[in-house]
């Protein structure tokens, strides 16, 4: 189950730098900002909550299934982004990177922290803070400079997010059975 829960956060983390793709300069610096400085504010309360808490909120079926729906919502809004080519009532999908990056880039820290005993947390959060950021802007980037048709990028988001609705099924059927 914890590699199904891996896997949902890279691919959120890969959607969120594929569609950060098609955003202006600008709106990909005040997203991976947004991000940063999420992470910066949400690291300190992650260290003062025991790790069992935190590796027990993937484990409640309750919370997985929630999570699940939400990641279904969000991937039928990336999906409508790829079909649309956001024109018409649409537009709004254009300016929406993705909200699910930032609670999976949290876990992601979140492990890391709790494999690490006796850091820093001050240090720790500044430090996932400057790396959320420099990922979020370079990884966008490279997404961009390596894959420059808009064609090819959709079609990219279009198939994560496919993987990503086919891993949420099978770990939501992990839950029930």
């Amino acid at each position: 189950m914890e590699i199904l829960i891996t896997l949902i956060a890279l691919l959120l983390m890969l959607s969120f730098l594929l569609k950060g793709s098609f955003l202006p300069r600008w709106g990909v610096v005040a997203v991976s900002l947004l991000l940063a400085v999420g992470v910066r504010l949400v690291i300190p309360w992650l260290a003062g909550q025991p790790a069992a808490t935190v590796n027990g909120w993937i484990s409640a079926p309750d919370r997985m299934l929630d999570g699940a729906v939400c990641v279904v919502l969000e991937v039928v809004l990336m999906m409508t982004f790829c079909f649309s080519r956001p024109v018409g009532r649409f537009y709004f999908l254009r300016w929406y990177p993705g909200l699910l990056a930032f609670p999976a880039v949290c876990w992601a820290w979140s492990q890391l922290l709790f494999s690490r005993p006796g850091i820093d947390f001050t240090r720790f959060a500044w430090l996932s803070a400057f790396c959320t950021l420099v990922v979020a802007l370079g990884g966008s980037w490279v997404v961009r400079r390596f894959l420059p048709e808009e064609d090819v990028r959709l079609e990219g988001l279009f198939l994560v997010n496919l993987f990503l609705l086919l891993l949420t099924v099978a770990a939501t059927g992990a839950i029930t059975f």
